[in-house]
């Protein structure tokens, strides 16, 4: 009997551990506009690193759908004292019409965000990510580093400076996503970097494989007036 008992224990203690479906951490996810752009289509642009979103993901960082229901309580109170900050740091690129920003914001709480309402609130949700971009400061980070520096049209670097220089801010090393241009090269897109249940402190993502050659080509923002 106490062998039985044992195997069971230990069947639950695993079937436990296997359980990755739960939410566990967020994806802090960014985009360099002028790589992400080559792949959507974009109505706005930036000359500095755009949030695409605070992701909820699992243990081993897979994006967990959101949970947001009909009957939940609307989020735009908790959006409009934050819109300047939306505006600067989290851009909808891809909207023509900036007064419809709002919906952007509340479809990323919908869609990512919702699935750890358990353990933030909308408010809390918006105002950490916006707080993290600022943290990470990527383009400062990548050109103080010396990984990034100012080139009137750009310029291909080592996949590993990127991620030392970013690692060197956050103390993990991030996940790097490209897209091939025309050119066929692959360039800066997105970057990606873990955080805590919580949406406070950096940890280290999941062994994932960057979406990346080993040389990756910075671009330069176009000129805004």
């Amino acid at each position: 009997m106490k062998i039985k008992a044992s195997c069971l224990f230990l069947l639950a203690l695993l079937a436990t551990t296997c359980d990755s479906s739960g939410f566990d951490h967020f994806w802090l996810v960014q985009v360099w506009p002028s790589g992400y752009c080559l792949q959507a289509n974009c109505s706005q642009t930036s000359d500095r690193f755009i949030i695409h979103g605070l992701w909820a993901v699992n243990v081993v960082d897979k994006t967990l759908p959101g949970t947001a229901g009909k009957g939940d309580p609307s989020i735009r109170p908790s959006i409009k004292p934050l819109r300047k900050d939306l505006m600067r740091y989290w851009l909808p690129l891809n909207e023509n019409n900036l007064s419809r920003a709002e919906n952007f914001w509340i479809y990323q709480w919908k869609k990512h965000g919702s699935a750890a309402k358990e353990f933030i609130q909308p408010r809390d949700y918006f105002q950490m990510a916006l707080q993290l971009a600022k943290d990470t400061d990527l383009r400062n980070t990548l050109q103080n580093h010396g990984a990034v520096p100012i080139l009137p049209d750009g310029g291909s670097y080592n996949k590993r400076d990127y991620k030392a220089a970013i690692k060197n801010k956050t103390g993990h090393d991030p996940l790097l996503k490209c897209v091939k241009g025309d050119d066929g090269i692959s360039h800066l897109k997105e970057v990606i970097i873990c955080v805590d249940d919580q949406a406070q402190s950096f940890i280290q993502c999941a062994k994932q494989k960057d979406r990346c050659y080993f040389d990756i080509m910075f671009d330069v923002p176009p000129r805004t007036n």
